[in-house]
């Protein structure tokens, strides 16, 4: 075998790694998009706003402090649980809530969020 045909052979194996990412890329971009369209419908279709309170509760009772989960990436079904059950425990606003989340954000799940934010067919993260 000549260099040549081991520069070929290379060449397509690269060539069909290319591709085979390109079609990896594809599939995890339906799946984020899949994710933020559930993301959307949850925090689009949360119960109604609390109603205020009742002239029986001292007005200085306060909540509970919860502490807010942190979201990188993982688990993201069970973190949009918990997001949306702080959103309800608190009361916020829907208008409110996708700022709110985005700094509870951390590591490749905040690079993803910055990168839709400023352009929205950006390429997703290599790490990703």
């Amino acid at each position: 075998m000549g260099t040549f045909d081991k520069l070929d052979e290379v060449l397509l194996k690269l060539t069909n790694h290319q591709l085979s990412l390109g079609e990896s890329m594809h599939l995890l971009t339906q799946k984020i998009d899949e994710l933020l369209n559930r993301v959307t419908l949850i925090l689009s279709s949360s119960s109604s706003p609390t109603p205020p309170p009742s002239p029986s509760v001292p007005a200085n009772n306060h909540r509970m402090k919860l502490d807010v989960p942190r979201f990188d990436g993982t688990e993201p079904l069970g973190w949009i649980f918990k997001i949306n059950q702080f959103f309800e425990y608190h009361g916020t606003p829907k208008n409110e809530r996708l700022t709110i989340v985005s700094f509870y954000m951390e590591g490749r799940a905040l690079a993803w969020f910055q990168c839709i934010l400023h352009e929205p067919f950006c390429p997703l993260p290599s790490f990703l």
